[in-house]
């Protein structure tokens, strides 16, 4: 997608859900790195509209000084809520898309970003790229699996360390 089609998803939001969303996803990254970070990677797809629910529900109660969202407004509360938690998701893929910078990476971090850690992702992907280097076919085969098995958390399946070992060596014989 494009900035333009971005700005125009955001349109669809009121000024209120935009500044919440803003909130959740400031908490949803903060909690993915402190209290939930051994969480299923998967649990953090929900996480921005169960808080975009929390939220918006607080912030009607407070601006009705009422009890109604948490009552007989259920289903404009969840409306609400969910799209706070659009937006807040809207928001991360803008960042990770357009702002987010991973420095002076080697190309096959982008290979490695699924199966290692990201506080581990730079050393991996710098051992890969400089242990690599001047390995003949067979030598690099090995050296990936093994510092794939080193890296990979959670660890891979034998045939996961397999395929993946081919693909990251095959692309580090072309990047050479």
């Amino acid at each position: 997608m494009t900035m333009i089609q971005y700005l125009s998803a955001f349109r669809l939001y009121g000024a209120d859900v935009l500044f919440l969303a803003l909130g959740v996803s400031a908490c949803t990254s903060l909690l993915k790195k402190t209290l939930l970070k051994n969480c299923a990677k998967k649990a953090y797809v929900f996480l921005p509209f169960a808080l975009g629910i929390a939220f918006y529900a607080v912030y009607r109660a407070i601006a009705t000084l009422s009890p109604a969202p948490f009552t007989t407004e259920l289903a404009a509360t969840a409306e609400g809520g969910f799209a706070c938690g659009c937006a807040a998701t809207l928001y991360y893929v803008v960042y990770e898309q357009f702002f987010r910078s991973r420095g002076n990476l080697p190309p096959v971090a982008e290979l490695l970003a699924g199966i290692v850690p990201e506080e581990k992702l730079a050393e991996a992907a710098k051992t890969l790229t400089e242990g690599g280097a001047k390995k003949s076919e067979e030598e690099l085969l090995r050296f990936v699996t093994e510092t794939l098995s080193r890296y990979a958390d959670p660890p891979l399946t034998r045939t996961e360390l397999a395929l993946y070992t081919k693909t990251i060596a095959e692309f580090l014989e072309t990047t050479r």
